[in-house]
């Protein structure tokens, strides 16, 4: 696995919980406009890591394991503590 695959999946639950943020917190918005937020937002970030080099190198496989781990429980620490 690559770093750039790690990468991509934070970048997906880092844009998922901040768009529910807004969501939720600070405007009210339509599903249609959340979902394009959501999916601009993740094509953006995923198009800025294709292009930074370094992120091409291989990661072991329990790195990868203990990042994806990590990822998952903040997700669901950040809905469960931010009430989103």
């Amino acid at each position: 696995m690559k770093k750039k695959n790690l990468v991509n999946g934070m970048i997906l639950a880092f844009s998922v919980v901040l768009i529910r943020f807004i969501d939720v917190r600070v405007y009210d918005m339509n599903l249609l406009v959340t979902l394009l937020l959501t999916a601009g937002l993740i094509f953006v970030l995923m198009k800025v890591v294709d292009r930074i080099p370094s992120l091409d190198e291989p990661v072991s496989k329990r790195t990868a394991a203990i990042t994806n781990t990590i990822v998952v429980l903040t997700i669901f620490l950040a809905f469960f503590v931010l009430g989103l």
